[in-house]
């Protein structure tokens, strides 16, 4: 078959094989807080298999004389891949990896017959495993060093049977140890593979690979090392990768809100661990609020921000709660019989997902899950007799509907008209729906130049008005109540 699903265990078999142990890749609470908002599948696993694919029809050892690759779109785990023919004639072949409805991967290749695959100039091991670097701008720029290459031979045949069969080995471990280079030596850390382009020189025979950058473009965060293997050299192009958006912190926002503001709130932030919601939760515990977040995988996050509040003065709770999963896992009860009088509610997926100019209905469903279903279910959860007040915040991209987020706006507009016919049904309840414009969150954060507002006056000013519109409503219910007297 021409398809497949890259699952966690392949996963982490390639990180063992190619040593890029970044977790980007292999950490989902980590890789929740970099650009994609899941992890991705190594570029270099993606172009093996492609390869792999290539080489079971072609069945005959081949030499590589040229590759180019073009890393266009990541691969999400558990996402149907394709492996694609686009053309094989003259010792030249073209192919390309799709996903979601697009290309992710585009191969070029020329090739020449070979009876006898090297296997020379690696290590049949497993590289020793090391963190990712962490680089300032100077030390990527001048950047420069040597990688022992590592295929370890018993790994690549169960993972790639005709590769190792049909190609010599040597070249498959400079393509292979290119993942490590580039994810853990430079950029390293905040790495994105972009581009790979290798030919074939048989005046090289270096000891191991060598790599030195060649240029450092800052305005796009481009880097562009050239690397020498034995029997290749070429060149890598990668992009350094936004590190996580820190917000401000707690002690920097006691002075922009009074004491009391928002006393008499109770306040559950539902994905208060970063982002829009840990903003909220410092304001609002500024304000005089008692505040509990949520968190779905960040907990570690979620506690750090806890106790930023406390060692400011302040106090905030955290619990675990799944959005999707209310129905078979409640929430953590520790929460006792406490109950909020306001909702904020700022779950979502990895927002930026969509391919220009098509719609996936698969992930207009996953945004509704959220915006709609999560949304309904802890309402049902937490509501108290009708009367919780819900800030659900949408996005000025509904208005704007962009091109790659069309399954995002509607999904979005969907969890709009849930509050608007909520609010019909919950009269006694303030609910609002604002369309924040883009802030700087991990959500937004991009290697290429591009505008974030700072989040802190935006949700302020939305915080206000949705604390005076329900203290306003809840005294004219109250009067209303009230009993007639003579």
């Amino acid at each position: 078959m021409n398809e497949r699903t890259f699952t966690w265990q392949d996963q982490i078999a390639f990180a063992d094989f190619s040593g890029d142990h970044n977790p980007w890749h292999i950490d989902p609470v980590a890789a929740r807080r970099f650009i994609f908002g899941a992890p991705v599948v190594h570029g270099i696993h993606s172009l093996l298999w492609a390869l792999d694919m290539w080489l079971r029809r072609h069945l005959s050892p081949v030499c590589l004389r040229s590759i180019k690759v073009s890393f266009l779109k990541p691969v999400m785990l558990n996402e149907p891949v394709q492996y694609v023919l686009v053309s094989d004639r003259d010792r030249h072949a073209e192919m390309t990896v799709r996903a979601g409805g697009s290309v992710s991967t585009r191969i070029d290749v020329e090739w020449t017959a070979a009876d006898h695959p090297r296997s020379t100039g690696f290590t049949a091991q497993f590289p020793v495993r090391h963190s990712p670097c962490v680089l300032s701008e100077r030390e990527i720029e001048t950047g420069s060093g040597k990688l022992d290459l590592f295929f370890h031979t018993d790994t690549a045949t169960r993972l790639f049977p005709y590769l190792t069969r049909y190609l010599p080995p040597s070249q498959v471990a400079v393509i292979l140890n290119t993942s490590r280079l580039v994810g853990v030596e430079c950029p390293g850390l905040h790495s994105i593979y972009s581009e790979l382009a290798l030919s074939a020189d048989d005046s090289n025979d270096c000891d191991g690979m060598r790599y030195e950058v060649t240029k450092f473009d800052t305005r796009f965060a481009l880097v562009v090392m050239k690397v020498t293997a034995p029997g290749l050299n070429g060149s890598i192009k990668a992009f350094v990768r936004p590190a996580p958006q820190r917000q401000a912190a707690y002690h920097s926002l006691k002075g922009l809100v009074p004491s009391d503001e928002f006393a008499g709130q109770r306040a559950l932030i539902v994905g208060g661990s970063r982002g829009l919601g840990e903003v909220t939760a410092k304001l609002l515990c500024a304000g005089g609020a008692q505040v509990k977040i949520t968190y779905f995988q960040g907990k570690e996050d979620a506690q750090r921000i806890v106790d930023e509040i406390a060692s400011a003065g302040g106090r905030a709770d955290c619990f675990h709660l799944d959005v999707l999963g209310l129905d078979r896992d409640p929430p953590d009860l520790s929460i006792g019989g406490w109950s909020p009088t306001h909702l904020y509610y700022f779950a979502t997926p990895f927002i930026f997902l969509g391919t220009k100019g098509k719609f996936s209905t698969e992930l207009f469903n996953k945004f509704c899950g959220y915006y709609v279903t999560g949304l309904m279910r802890t309402i049902d959860r937490f509501a108290g007799g009708g009367s919780l007040n819900i800030f659900f915040p949408s996005s000025t991209a509904v208005d704007e509907v962009p091109l790659d987020m069309g399954e995002y706006v509607a999904g979005k507009m969907a969890g709009e008209m849930l509050c608007e016919f909520l609010q019909k049904t919950l009269p006694k309840a303030t609910i609002i729906s604002p369309r924040i414009p883009r802030v700087a969150t991990d959500q937004t954060v991009s290697f290429m130049p591009i505008k974030n507002l700072d989040p802190v006056p935006v949700i302020i000013q939305e915080l206000r008005f949705f604390h005076n519109r329900s203290v306003l409503a809840q005294q004219s219910w109250t009067r209303n109540d009230e009993p007639a007297t003579r």
